[in-house]
């Protein structure tokens, strides 16, 4: 898969191309090795980033029991060792950066992502700051396809959540 800014505006291109690019080029440096991530990309101009390309369906257009715990493990272990590295993925909302690649779940589109953990003193407190995106994300998904998993702190952060945001997530 290749996203590419080349063709469009010079400030469109300029501007927001090489931030967006450059940031996805560097987490998937930083990242590479993490079961679950696309293993394959190259940066091939300022502009534009080839991506391994994954055939699969992506959790938007999977229903519930179409999938197992073992799924929703699968994702919460590639969470939990981006923030081990100290990087989050802030865009985990959107279903369609999750995709089931032969019953293997993977996370794509870093563009979004943080790494906090970099920050001197405070990066491991922000890591988990920013990484409540990601939980929320990971809590929503278990609550959907495998309400069973959830512990009893997820359904606290759940019953938080639906407190402060009662509308329909």
């Amino acid at each position: 898969m290749v996203k590419d800014f080349g063709r469009k505006g010079v400030i469109e291109r300029n501007l927001i191309g090489r931030i967006v690019i450059g940031r996805e080029s560097r987490a998937y440096r930083a990242l590479a090795g993490i079961e679950g991530l696309p293993s394959s990309f190259k940066r091939l101009t300022p502009f534009s980033i080839a991506i391994e390309y994954l055939e699969g369906r992506d959790l938007g257009a999977i229903n519930r029991g179409e999938i197992g715990p073992g799924v929703l493990r699968q994702f919460e272990a590639v969470v939990e060792e981006l923030h081990e590295r100290g990087w989050v993925h802030l865009d985990l909302q959107r279903r369609s950066n999750i995709l089931l690649v032969n019953g293997r779940v993977f996370v794509v589109d870093l563009a979004s992502a943080v790494h906090s953990g970099s920050i001197p003193l405070v990066g491991r407190w922000l890591t988990w700051l920013f990484g409540l995106a990601d939980r929320m994300s990971l809590i929503k998904m278990k609550s959907i396809y495998a309400p069973e998993l959830l512990t009893q702190r997820e359904r606290k952060w759940l019953r938080l959540r639906n407190l402060m945001m009662p509308r329909k997530w």
